[in-house]
């Protein structure tokens, strides 16, 4: 967890990437147009239909390629989800788990639950306003208050051995709920940062759209003529596609967000039962 920007794509925003995109494809489009106007002669019919049957299939390889990327940051992007709400369910089993634990480990391992699940919905804020540093700290405080359960927890049961006159203490349902959190932990960080699309996947895409391009660009010149509204469409609708797959397979999403309201309503929760808890 050194960089939540690895990946070299990260370095360029979405909006920055997608003008790229759309000035790569329009420039291979003219390429293509102007290396068929080259010729003096023009293309026999047959060299027109072999041309028209090469276009289809590139551009539909670029879309098969397009599809299979998007779902594979598709994919991504449910695992987070799904790794916040496994963690929103295990940090309520803890602070639950706790209540059966005496004095003063309930209280600390409550408050240190509070924080954390603040700390989660501090971080989707964070998150929302490109703040990648107080994510990173954030991350980092994450696995602190990991290790200050697990203190809390195995401070309690090797109490409870020396009540019971027992050899070894037992781990009991707090620290699995601990050790649930820790390995969630790590699942979410893999998915978000280790997990990513990988770069030959990427090179491989913009290959096949830069060539597709070409082909277009050549069949327009075996017309004579190109539609620009018909080019822009085309060089548009690929990056526009492109920038949402780049956005989705990022730590830190700009156009898609995941709805945290579980975190925050878990805090509210864990205010609620520590406010009670204090009056009496």
């Amino acid at each position: 967890m050194n960089d939540l920007q690895a990946h070299y794509l990260d370095r360029f925003t979405p909006e920055v990437l997608f003008l790229f995109s759309v000035a790569l494809m329009l420039l291979c489009i003219e390429i293509g147009f102007r290396i068929g106007t080259r010729g003096l002669h023009k293309a026999a019919k047959a060299q027109h239909s072999q041309v028209r049957a090469i276009m289809g299939a590139a551009l539909g390889l670029t879309a098969f390629m397009l599809a299979f990327t998007f779902a594979t940051a598709q994919s991504h992007f449910e695992i987070r989800v799904q790794g916040m709400l496994e963690e929103v369910a295990l940090a309520n089993d803890a602070f639950m788990q706790a209540d059966l634990m005496p004095e003063p480990f309930r209280t600390d391992a409550r408050m240190l639950l509070r924080d954390y699940m603040g700390d989660r919905a501090a971080m989707a804020a964070a998150s929302d306003e490109d703040d990648l540093q107080e994510v990173f700290r954030l991350m980092q405080r994450a696995e602190v208050l990991q290790d200050e359960m697990w203190a809390v927890g195995v401070a309690h049961a090797r109490a409870a051995a020396v009540d019971r006159n027992l050899v070894a203490p037992a781990r009991g349902p707090f620290l699995d709920s601990v050790i649930g959190l820790m390995d969630i932990q790590t699942a979410r960080l893999e998915a978000a940062i280790s997990n990513r699309i990988s770069g030959v996947i990427w090179y491989t895409l913009y290959l096949t759209g830069s060539l597709s391009m070409l082909i277009v660009g050549y069949q327009a010149s075996l017309v004579g003529r190109r539609s620009p509204m018909a080019t822009a469409t085309l060089s548009i609708a690929f990056s526009a596609v492109l920038m949402l797959i780049t956005d989705l397979d990022r730590p830190v999403m700009r156009f898609f967000e995941i709805d945290d309201s579980v975190v925050t309503d878990q805090v509210e929760r864990m205010d609620r039962i520590l406010a009670a808890s204090t009056d009496e």
